[in-house]
């Protein structure tokens, strides 16, 4: 008898990480059906969770005997805070994980159901700021079974946070955090000096246009978490780790990924399996349903079917700036709203973030418009497929810009930071399905740049309200331009992107090809 396989997931508890996860899982349980998987997870995002995976199988009455959705600790009354939910992730995680090694049941915390025995784990997949996860996970079963870091983002970013300075990456920040640490340097110092610091140097990475260092950070971004102690972390995860899930494709990332897997093989003897894009079955192929089983979101469904009724296909602006982030200046969003009302754009903006504020006269005049709609929570990926949606406004999360671009849909570029400032980059150069606005930079982000198609080198951003009105007005006039005009030549580019990823994973695709090399690598030769 062929032995059973069992793969444990771990993701944090941010949406923008769970998603790909759950994709990944239901891939995994489309193509093999001699394998399960068991996630563990925060539990104020399990019923998302199942959502998705629900998406994935409407009909399937054994989707969740072979994805099970475990949460690690008890649900709270009150709102998680990012921070919070962390520690709590972290520290319930090797309990569950211990018991999944001895092959025992385990009950869900948050509904109590029980999931029966089964084998113990074949493999480990944890996210990429899951560093205490991969070493509980090693006190209990060794290096006996292998663990993989997942991370969902652009090659050209991972080359910036993983990479030697010689390839435009950060080199060992680990290193000079734990020092400034050891010095007795605090938290916030840590974070300015160290993770923080620019001096101007050009970052050249491969497969990227040059861009200072300090364009990295566009935004200022209080979020309250650690982001210096958590990419020096996923440093010390790649270190530890036996190989590396990539939420991307060669047909997106190109030159880059190429340079990332090449070092990655000699300097670290790790393989990347890229198997993106990770999306539901049938996405970009026609309208999508995911998230419309909840009755909240036929609201969604009725404005977007309005709009196209009263202004035509691809009318409507998508706004969304994900689960964690949100404009810190309020003059930022007031002048984005003002504008879409005053050119009268239909606009659906979404807004979850725990730090997300809309103003009760700005929320009265977009209810009150006939054009807009606030919603703290929306069905991204059936917005996006909705033939009434023309453009995606977006902090370029990994997950919403392959979501974007599978429909065929062209983004307006707003990055904070992470990833985000390479991916509108990327984006607005590489891809060329994007615009990518500069006004409403914040701190770092008001230098000189080094090069925009529309600023031009050494343009440095003012930053004011007059200057993100004029921004905006001239923006929106290039989405709703001629079909020869500059936005429908980022559509086009949009479109013929949304083909590549389509092919991923098809019969001999790129994503299919890499699944394969894991299965064979790990899986199939397990005794």
């Amino acid at each position: 008898m062929v032995k059973p396989q069992h793969l444990v997931f771990a993701p944090i508890p941010a949406y923008g990480h769970i998603r790909p996860l759950c994709a990944l899982a239901c891939k995994i349980a489309t193509i093999r059906n001699d394998i399960l998987v068991s996630i563990l997870l925060a539990p104020h995002w399990l019923s998302q969770a199942q959502s998705d995976l629900n998406t994935y199988f409407p009909d399937s009455e054994n989707a969740n005997e072979r994805i099970r959705l475990i949460s690690l600790f008890p649900p709270d009354t009150q709102s998680t805070p990012l921070l919070s939910a962390l520690q709590k992730t972290q520290e319930s995680y090797k309990t569950a994980y211990s018991t999944l090694h001895q092959g025992r049941s385990i009950t869900c915390a948050a509904t109590g159901h029980e999931f029966p025995a089964v084998t113990p784990p074949t493999a480990v997949i944890l996210d990429v700021f899951a560093l205490p996860q991969l070493e509980s996970t090693r006190s209990i079963s060794g290096t006996t079974v292998p663990v993989f870091m997942f991370i969902s983002a652009g090659a050209a970013a991972l080359i910036q946070v993983f990479c030697p300075p010689s390839m435009g990456g950060q080199g060992e920040l680990n290193v000079r955090i734990a020092e400034a640490a050891r010095l007795g340097m605090g938290e916030e110092e840590i974070e300015e000096k160290i993770f923080r610091h620019t001096d101007g140097t050009v970052l050249a990475i491969p497969g990227l246009p040059p861009m200072y260092d300090y364009e990295m950070f566009p935004q200022l971004i209080p979020l309250g978490v650690p982001i210096a102690h958590l990419h020096a972390s996923a440093i010390a995860m790649l270190a530890a780790c036996d190989g590396v899930f990539v939420n991307t494709t060669p047909a997106y990332d190109g030159a880059s990924l190429t340079a990332f897997r090449n070092w990655a093989q000699q300097h670290l003897n790790k393989r990347i399996y890229a198997i993106g894009p990770l999306l539901p079955p049938g996405y970009g192929t026609g309208n999508s349903t995911a998230g419309m089983a909840d009755p909240k979101n036929t609201t969604v469904k009725s404005f977007l079917d309005a709009m196209v009724s009263e202004h035509g296909v691809r009318s409507v602006l998508f706004i969304s700036f994900g689960s964690i982030f949100w404009p810190q200046a309020k003059e930022q969003l007031e002048e984005l709203i003002n504008v879409l009302l005053e050119k009268q754009s239909p606009f659906i903006i979404c807004y979850p973030s725990p730090s997300a504020r809309i103003p009760d006269r700005l929320l009265h005049s977009i209810e009150t418009s006939g054009i807009g709609l606030a919603v703290r929570w929306a069905p991204q990926q059936y917005i996006l497929s909705h033939p009434a949606t023309g453009w995606f406004l977006t902090h370029c999360g990994h997950g919403g810009v392959f979501e974007s671009l599978a429909n065929g849909v062209p983004m307006i570029c707003w990055p904070f930071g992470g990833d985000q400032p390479i991916a509108a980059l990327h984006l607005t150069h590489n891809v060329g399905a994007a615009f990518h606005l500069l006004e409403i930079r914040t701190g770092k982000g008001l230098q000189p740049l080094y090069s925009r198609d529309h600023g031009g080198a050494g343009y440095a951003p003012k930053g004011t309200r007059e200057a993100m009105r004029m921004e905006f007005r001239a923006l929106f006039d290039s989405c709703r331009g001629s079909e020869v005009g500059e936005g429908e030549e980022k559509r086009r580019k949009a479109r013929t992107m949304q083909e590549e990823l389509l092919k991923a994973w098809m019969s001999g695709g790129a994503a299919v090809g890499a699944m394969s090399e894991f299965f064979g690598d790990y899986l199939d030769s397990a005794e």
